[in-house]
């Protein structure tokens, strides 16, 4: 969890990354605008880099306690704050603030070409970023809200101008006090504003909701003048249009004057005084000079370019040849229109149209009109809407050259304007819209028409800012409402969150602070709806729910405080110090009835301190088991209290923190010396049933049985019947001693075992064989089913027996006369399955959970309608989990038991066969660590069936000499040992040199306990095996483990390393792939050591593949590698026939190549390798 001191240095540091970053992009936007010939989207006015500079260092200096910084700081920011405040008096002193003239301004000084001054929403928020840079150093309630107004006031300006940038950065220019914003100066801008929110502590709600919505609506707002932009283009569009109408009007008077000029010439070119080229023709041509005024001069003009007549004489001769309008006409012998020229006449302006007579390629002259451009330039005038509108209608040549200029303009007349943008676009795109700057430089929305016979094009253009005027107009009056509604909805908000929120919220605040100090009995004064009111009910409910919690805690803690105070078993609390240590917190009545110890002289002392010599230590032994072990434990002690020897019952239970560590452990003593001198009376009881009861009882048993023989003589029928019964009940009353006896020793520990190879269907027949006579008397038939293979087990064949005969006397006993027992015998997988079914009433519902306890029947009158103790079945339980099998039982209510009892399948080695040698001498030995006996021989008899040898551990310190002192390949543990648990014994082989990598195995009916075991996740244990334990799975997990054959190692020689990967992470499965580039790489990896195989490329950079065959074929006495060739091109037949395999890359898959790897990898192992060990 991070403190507050932490959360205010991070934001800190997030503050300090915002400045920074404000500053790098302030100077290098200042760089762009000064290495600029225009201002780019990302140039910044020199006035404002500065600014930002200055409030940047400004801002740095006053986060400093110095006084020097301070003063350094507070210079910075005046500079910032002037540069503001000048920008924004330059704006009122030098621009009417009406929205009409603030739209539509230059984005560059038209002087220089560079930005000029920032725009006036850049000096509003400069200033007020200055003004919240200037209060950091105060920290009055007044003054912070005085700096978060000014720091989201400042925001909001460069936010939106960001935003709009994004969406639509020419929008920009028309909306007011935002033209020529740079993208770098709102980003600074932004950036700085938001640092100056991180330099301290969170502000109050109300700010943070405020910023929230400066950062919302901004973008916002800046997304809705986008989508104004598509006004403009509708009123760009019907400019167009407007403008089209125009250069149409335009073009039709154009070609009136052109037709009228044509028609004359044409019947001038029908006059016969014009074909005699004589004064006759000169004067034809001098009277029809004044028919139109606009035409200046006629002239007939032959084939060689002389002008023949003329309507004055004095311009003959003259030559025109190399006119451009004289080769047309002849060439195309069609009317044909000159472009801009200088007559030779009279060195005046003029338009040529020439017309050939006859038409057609047999012209034999030219009939030609001079006509003023004055003809030209009177129909233009008047087509659009004035210079009010600032419309330019413009005729050229298709030159380029200006014939006319609307409004009027005489220095353009006959100027060539080819390379100006709008008539470059005019000439190659007539008939269509476009935009493009004026010979001023404004952006117009032109359109251009072919007039003149195709010899010109008419030009009208509008200035763009006059299209677009209302519509801007309209967006900045939005713009002011929008403004206006959002400031007042601010203000409402501001307000609004103080009255709602705020106030409740602070009452919260204190209420909170008396539930603090313990007034629970207090309840918040809120009278707020909504989410607020519903915090101010809920801690309501959560003070009342605590004081209740407290009230009941109390209680609960009155109540077990006078249970432990007054409990007649003494009772402790122990606390587990951090050094390992433990002191005693509390102590009760009975402990110090005891003890003789007061509280307050154990309380607080460790208890060797208060039990000095062995008895404390033997205390703080028994705690750090209980402490290792993390379980209950219980312990009994014999210490000598007040003089008498007393035997105490410890139960030891660790209690366990948040985290899961254990930090006390509570400890209960109770006397149990009436108990333990109850159990002496019990075994010497035993002890004289053993003694006393079982000697005559055999003596009568065996005097009754060879009198119901006839030893005696002859007995009448009476004699012979009370005999007969004598004879059952002693035999009875033995097997009842009998199965006492041998409860208490199984119990006791003291039930010993003749363990040796046995067959099966022995035991069981022989069992049946027993019961022959018991069978014939309850009139049931017991039958063993047929086997034809003799299954084994390794076990003491008396205890077995007993086992399948207290299961058969059972079924015989519950069978009705009439009925079958059968008994079967089947293997599954590694384990002997005896089967035992019987056909009675089976086993009521009630009785199932007591089925295999001592002294269990079905009801109180089995036992004398259907004898017995009730032990067989505990005895049957006990005996075969000693052979580590266990017993399982299915029962159907009328028809009947089914009895299994799964026993370890033993398999005879055969003596008469040869022994399968080892690879080493000695066999690999595997720890066993189990408490019961019986189980590890089992066990290790196991193992010594498949080729291990298992060396037994029955204690934790046993097991840990046994891995100091020789080497295992493996260990079976487990988790319930005399001295310890298993997770502690394995964490203690951890520590250990040998037992470091020891594969480890649990072996425990708490396998799955110890697996969930916190203690366990970093012990790596291989498997956790439950109890009785499934021998061929922990078999072939040892096999995995122990028996594995070292990994083959194969070399890949191949220069794509992307391949290599591929390869490598296919094959891995199998084998060890060590990868090289080149063929010196291969040949040092040769040299230094053995490869079971080696993949080859051919072509390499530094050679080729083939090159390493000698070496790897087992030159100057080296062991020959397999080779496998695989190559992106067929390999020849010779080096196939030196490889065990030839892959193409391009007809392989790489399924293939791993299936040849496998292969050849497994017949090198076959036929090279040394044998692998044998486990049986």
């Amino acid at each position: 969890m991070t403190t507050p001191d932490q959360t205010s240095s991070h934001r800190m540091i997030v503050g300090i990354c915002l400045a920074l970053a404000a500053a790098a992009i302030a100077v290098w936007g200042f760089a762009v605008s000064a290495g600029a010939a225009g201002l780019g989207p990302s140039a910044m006015t020199p006035n404002a880099g500065i600014a930002i500079l200055a409030a940047c260092g400004g801002w740095f200096a006053l986060q400093r306690r110095s006084r020097a910084a301070t003063i350094g700081g507070y210079a910075l920011v005046s500079v910032a704050a002037a540069i503001s405040i000048a920008t924004l008096v330059q704006h009122v002193a030098r621009i009417d603030l009406g929205v009409d003239t603030l739209i539509g301004r230059e984005l560059m000084s038209p002087a220089t070409g560079h930005p000029g001054r920032p725009s006036a929403a850049v000096g509003v928020s400069l200033l007020l970023a200055a003004i919240s840079i200037a209060l950091t150093r105060f920290r009055s309630a007044l003054v912070e809200e005085l700096r978060q107004f000014a720091r989201i006031a400042g925001l909001a300006p460069p936010l939106f101008a960001l935003a709009l940038q994004l969406y639509d950065p020419a929008a920009l220019d028309v909306i007011d006090g935002f033209e020529q914003t740079a993208l770098s100066t709102s980003l600074a801008l932004t950036l700085l504003l938001l640092a100056v929110g991180f330099d301290r502590a969170a502000a109050s709600l109300r700010w943070q909701i405020a910023s929230i919505g400066v950062v919302t609506v901004a973008p916002l707002v800046a997304l809705t003048v986008h989508f104004a932009s598509a006004e403009r283009e509708s009123a760009l569009a019907a400019a167009s249009e407007r403008l089209a109408a125009t250069a149409r009007i335009g073009a039709e008077r154009q070609d009136a004057v052109i037709a009228q000029t044509r028609q004359m010439l044409s019947f001038l070119a029908r006059s016969s005084a014009i074909r005699s080229f004589g004064p006759t023709c000169n004067r034809e041509l001098a009277e029809n000079l004044t028919q139109i005024p606009f035409v200046r001069s006629l002239s007939v003009i032959d084939r060689a370019g002389v002008v023949r007549c003329a309507d004055q004489a004095s311009k003959l001769p003259l030559q025109v040849a190399d006119r451009d309008y004289v080769r047309d006409a002849f060439g195309t012998g069609r009317f044909t229109v000159s472009g801009f020229i200088i007559s030779r006449a009279n060195g005046m302006p003029r338009i040529a149209a020439a017309l050939p007579a006859p038409e057609g390629d047999a012209a034999e002259f030219l009939v030609v009109a001079f006509l003023d451009l004055e003809a030209l330039a009177g129909p233009l005038a008047g087509i659009g809407h004035g210079e009010e509108r600032g419309e330019t209608v413009t005729l050229v040549d298709r030159g380029g050259v200006v014939i006319a200029r609307e409004p009027r303009d005489d220095n353009l007349i006959g100027v060539n304007l080819a390379d100006a943008t709008f008539v470059t676009q005019a000439l190659a795109n007539p008939g269509q819209p476009f935009e493009a700057a004026e010979l001023g430089g404004e952006a117009t929305v032109y359109y251009a028409s072919r007039v003149l016979d195709g010899e010109g094009t008419l030009i009208v253009g509008m200035p763009r800012r006059e299209v677009v005027r209302p519509v801007d107009k309209r967006l900045n009056h939005r713009l002011l409402l929008i403004s206006g509604i959002l400031a007042a909805s601010l203000a409402l908000g501001v307000l609004g969150s103080e009255t709602l929120v705020l106030r409740p919220l602070r009452r919260l605040t204190a209420y909170a602070g008396r539930l603090e100090d313990g007034d629970l009995a207090a309840r918040p004064d809120v009278r707020a709806t909504g989410e607020v009111g519903a915090l101010g009910r809920a801690l309501a409910v959560s003070a009342a729910a605590i004081e209740d919690r407290e009230r009941r805690l109390a209680e609960a803690e009155a109540l077990f405080r006078g249970l432990f105070d007054h409990s007649p078993d003494s009772k402790a609390v122990i606390r587990v110090e951090s050094d390992g240590g433990f002191r005693v917190e509390t102590w009760n009545a009975a402990a110090a009835a005891a003890t003789g110890l007061s509280p307050g002289e154990v309380v607080g002392r460790s208890p060797h301190e208060v039990f000095p010599g062995s008895r404390g230590e033997a205390i703080e032994h028994d705690l750090r088991r209980t402490l290792a072990l993390g379980r209950v434990t219980t312990i009994e002690r014999e210490p000598v209290v007040q003089g008498l020897p007393t035997v105490f019952e410890m139960v030891q239970v660790p209690l366990r923190g948040a985290d899961g560590s254990i930090e006390r452990i509570f400890l209960s003593a109770r006397d149990i010396s009436e108990r333990k001198r109850v159990e002496r009376l019990k075994n010497e009881f035993v002890s004289t049933v053993s003694h006393e009861l079982r000697t005559p009882l055999t003596s009568i048993a065996g005097s009754l049985g060879l009198l119901s023989g006839g030893a005696a003589g002859p007995l009448s029928d009476r004699a012979r019947h009370l005999i007969t019964i004598a004879h059952s009940n002693s035999l009875r009353l033995v097997r009842l001693i009998n199965d006492i006896l041998d409860i208490e020793k199984i119990e006791a520990g003291r039930m010993t075992f003749d363990l040796r190879s046995l067959v099966v269907t022995d035991v069981v027949a022989q069992a049946i064989g027993g019961l022959k006579s018991y069978a014939d008397e309850y009139g049931v038939e017991v039958e063993l089913a047929p086997r034809g293979d003799e299954l084994m087990v390794y076990g003491d064949e008396d205890r077995l027996t007993q086992v399948v005969t207290n299961l058969l006397s059972n079924a015989i006993k519950y069978s009705p006369r009439g009925g079958l027992v059968t008994a079967s015998i089947f293997a599954e997988r590694d384990a002997v399955a005896i089967v035992v079914k019987d056909c009675g009433p089976g086993i009521p519902e009630a009785f199932r959970g007591r089925l295999f306890t001592k002294f269990a029947q079905a009801d109180g009158s089995d036992s004398r309608r259907k004898g017995g103790t009730g032990l067989g079945l505990a005895i049957v339980r006990e005996i075969v989990e000693r052979h580590a099998g266990a017993v399982t039982y299915r029962t159907e209510a009328g028809l009947g038991t089914e009895f299994e009892v799964r026993l370890p399948r033993h398999v005879m080695r055969d003596r008469t066969a040869p022994p399968v040698l080892p690879e080493h001498p000695a066999r690999p030995k595997i720890l066993i660590c189990e408490d019961d006996a019986l189980i590890a021989a089992i066990l290790a008899e196991q193992m010594r069936d498949v080729g291990f040898e298992g060396v037994t551990a029955d204690t934790m310190r046993a097991a840990v000499q046994a891995v100091g002192r020789d080497e295992f390949e493996a260990a079976l543990i487990d988790l319930s040992l005399p001295d310890g648990d298993g997770l502690s014994l394995i964490r203690a082989l951890r520590a250990l040199p040998k037992g470091r990598n020891l594969p480890v195995f649990v072996v425990s009916a708490d396998a799955e306990r110890g697996r969930r075991d916190v203690r366990a996740a970093d012990l790596d244990v291989k498997a956790w095996l439950e109890k009785p334990v499934d021998t061929g799975r922990l078999l072939r997990l040892l096999r995995q483990r122990v028996g594995a054959a070292p990994r083959p190692r194969i070399l890949h020689v191949e220069d794509d390393r992307d391949l290599c990967n591929v390869v490598s992470a296919a094959i891995a499965p199998i084998a060890e792939v060590v990868s090289v580039t080149s063929v010196a790489g291969a040949r040092r990896e040769l040299q230094a050591g053995e490869f079971d195989l080696a993949i080859l490329d051919v072509a390499l950079e530094d050679g080729s593949g083939l090159e390493l065959l000698r070496l790897l074929n087992g030159a100057d006495g080296a062991r020959r590698t397999p080779i496998i060739i695989f190559s992106a091109r067929d390999a020849e037949r010779e080096v196939v026939a030196q490889a065990e395999a030839a892959l193409t890359k391009s007809r392989t898959s790489l399924g293939a190549l791993v299936d040849a790897v496998r292969r050849v990898v497994g017949e090198a192992e076959a036929a090279e390798s040394p044998p692998k060990r044998s486990y049986g």
